[in-house]
């Protein structure tokens, strides 16, 4: 066993009891025993959130097959805003007790719940007979999602060692894109089948990931945080010691970790009510409030909803209606945000978390939204509602120009490459760290209710306003971004290398972590001083005993 495998520097640009978890170790996680371990159970949790990307996908697949469209009656407009809307009822419904659910029972059992309630959801879905009952099942699927990725990030980023929960806790959600890229090309393939079985068959497939969850998650570690929330003191420490530490019982990151966690556990307990209203009792829960709300509008409202669910309708107004070239094109595109999703998690520690969304929108807009929509707003339109087709369509109707459909391909390219960088990590990552663990199942309720009221809106709007007001609709998107934009720039504040008990400190001032191991200059083996910039000196262990 190598004895302190954990360096710790006391001393960031933060103040002078934070600690620089980049520096914590000296090498690559894939090269200590426990991290790999560790990571290789964290990957089970990771996979729920390709359950959610398989589930997107698949509505967007769904529409290039044609038993399925014959089956339902070709829907369009509202009713396909039916479709694709009613899987967020489910969690709109589970607010009222899942944030009280995870406190009570775990993350992990929270976890596998929502994988049985989707197991049944997806049996109803792939055998319904009826809009009434796929749409039934859809709302089921939403329920047991909700479950899922309420639970999913609070486990991995509470379990997560301190130098790889930024990675950890965006990797989260940019497997959306794993699970979506498996049902575009699983569904391309289900083309050649020439019955029903064809959009049957593609959904059963949708609850693997579950069945996976309930078999493995027994042996995910339980989120430290929760045990001693509870007053599993010794579990929650050993689980620390175990798997941060190697079981290095003297590695200075147990006593430094457990200390913070039980300090900061006892401030949140002294200033908070425990009910709802300790979410604007407080300057710091309001602000978390502001950026988890924002959010969580934010990421569905910057045209993600209407690439992720109705690609194929405007591919269809291009010119490009062959179910096959679609289901290409969807497979790809998944394929390409995956890429870019897998990038945007790897590079964002390096870069910042505001920095990244800054550049992410702006790339969006300058190289995205804004061209595509110049290029509707241009076209020369007709009275005839086929000339009159969004999305570059009245060139392509008119003119036979087909360079106008492919450059809106290219648009949507560029635009989700953007948004895959950053985000679709964050809603895992960044507004998780904001949330103090008092409030913190509260938040992430709140956050899945407004996601999922943000996509079951957007899902009704997308085909009514494309149908509707055409070109205008991106215009609104363009001006959301900018919002955006000025949302983060303003009022988004920067959470990276500082651990997840020192991130309460930006939002409720120094005293939210008082770190008596540096304060009261109890400093362990192993650990080292240094102000920001400054090279790390090694100092001595003291002793001091109470009130010294």
């Amino acid at each position: 066993m190598e004895k302190n495998q954990n360096q710790i520097v006391a001393g960031t640009d933060r103040g002078a009891t934070t600690i620089n978890v980049h520096g914590l170790l000296t090498k690559s996680w894939y090269k200590y025993p426990h991290l790999r371990r560790l990571y290789g159970w964290l990957v089970v949790v990771l996979m729920v959130q390709a359950t959610n990307g398989f589930d997107g996908s698949l509505m967007n697949g769904l529409q290039a097959l044609t038993y399925w469209q014959k089956y339902f009656d070709y829907p369009t407009g509202a009713q396909l805003g039916i479709f694709n809307g009613t899987q967020g009822l489910g969690s709109v419904f589970s607010v009222t007790f899942l944030w009280w659910l995870v406190e009570k029972i775990g993350r992990r059992y929270t976890i596998m719940i929502g994988a049985v309630i989707i197991i049944f959801g997806v049996f109803l879905q792939s055998f319904a007979t009826s809009l009434a009952m796929f749409a039934s099942a859809r709302a089921i699927i939403g329920m047991g999602l909700s479950f899922e990725y309420t639970a999913a990030p609070m486990l991995v980023t509470e379990v997560a060692h301190p130098a790889h929960r930024a990675q950890l806790s965006t990797l989260l959600n940019t497997l959306y894109n794993f699970g979506a890229t498996i049902a575009a090309w699983v569904t391309l393939g289900t083309l050649t089948i020439q019955s029903d079985w064809s959009w049957r068959s593609v959904s059963l497939l949708q609850m693997f990931p579950s069945v996976i969850s309930i078999t493995l998650t027994w042996f995910v570690p339980e989120s430290p945080r929760w045990l001693v929330a509870k007053g599993q003191i010794e579990k929650a420490r050993k689980i620390i010691v175990d798997y941060h530490c190697g079981g290095d019982e003297n590695d200075p990151l147990a006593a430094f970790e457990m200390h913070e966690i039980e300090s900061t556990l006892a401030f949140e307990r002294e200033n908070s009510n425990g009910g709802w209203l300790a979410l604007f009792k407080t300057k710091g829960n309001r602000w978390r409030v502001w950026v988890v709300c924002s959010c969580s509008f934010l990421t569905q409202a910057t045209g993600t909803t209407l690439i992720g669910y109705y690609l194929v309708v405007v591919l269809t107004d291009i010119g490009i209606k062959n179910p096959r070239t679609q289901s290409i094109i969807n497979g790809c595109l998944t394929m390409w945000n995956m890429g870019f999703a897998f990038w945007g998690a790897y590079v964002i520690d390096k870069f910042g978390r505001r920095k990244m969304m800054l550049y992410s929108l702006t790339g969006q807009l300058m190289f995205g939204f804004l061209p595509w929509t110049v290029s509707i707003a241009i076209a020369p339109q007709s009275n005839s509602e086929a000339d009159n087709m969004q999305i570059c369509n009245a060139l392509y109707t008119q003119n036979g120009n087909a360079g106008a459909g492919h450059a809106v391909i290219a648009f949507i390219f560029i635009a989700s490459a953007f948004y895959s960088t950053t985000w679709n990590g964050i809603l895992t990552g960044y507004t998780v760290e904001c949330m103090s663990y008092d409030v913190r199942s509260k938040l992430i309720v709140s956050q899945n209710f407004l996601v999922q009221a943000s996509i079951t809106g957007f899902n009704y709007l997308n085909p009514v306003a494309l149908e509707k007001i055409k070109w205008k609709y991106y215009v609104v998107i363009d001006i959301i971004i900018v919002l955006a934009f000025v949302i983060v720039y303003f009022t988004y504040p920067e959470t990276s290398k500082i651990t997840l008990e020192e991130v309460s400190t930006i939002f409720d001032g120094k005293q939210a972590v008082k770190n008596a191991l540096f304060e009261e200059e109890i400093v362990m083996e192993g650990i080292s001083k240094g102000a920001s910039g400054d090279k790390a000196v090694t100092v001595e262990r003291k002793e001091v005993s109470e009130g010294t």
